[in-house]
């Protein structure tokens, strides 16, 4: 049965080529993600697959050679979107912190 899983890593992880690291994870099982590096100390990976792949993929990450760099590492189950290969993203939240002091409105990104 396949699976869609928001991934949520706070840490050090922009000088150990935390991206790379989860293309190669995501390569090793088989599974199609969307990685979203939106600042140096924060990453959103969403992931679908076979259920099992993507509990293999999440354990890697959370578990595996870089999880000393991790301080925060969060999942929740999404809707599945039908997400193909492997595709990173820059998103720049920091634009939107500035919005959220100016207005002080809680935006969601």
């Amino acid at each position: 049965m396949k699976k869609h899983i928001d991934i949520f890593i706070e840490g050090s992880v922009s000088k150990i080529d935390f991206n790379f690291y989860s293309q190669i994870a995501a390569s090793k099982f088989g599974i199609d993600a969307v990685y979203k590096n939106g600042d140096t100390r924060h990453v959103d990976i969403e992931v679908e697959g076979e259920q099992e792949n993507v509990q293999s993929f999440v354990d890697y990450l959370n578990d595996g050679a870089l999880k000393q760099h991790i301080e925060l590492f969060k999942t929740e189950d999404g809707e599945f979107r039908n997400i193909k290969g492997f595709t990173s993203l820059k998103v720049h939240k920091e634009k939107f912190k500035f919005l959220k002091q100016l207005f002080k409105t809680n935006i969601h990104y």
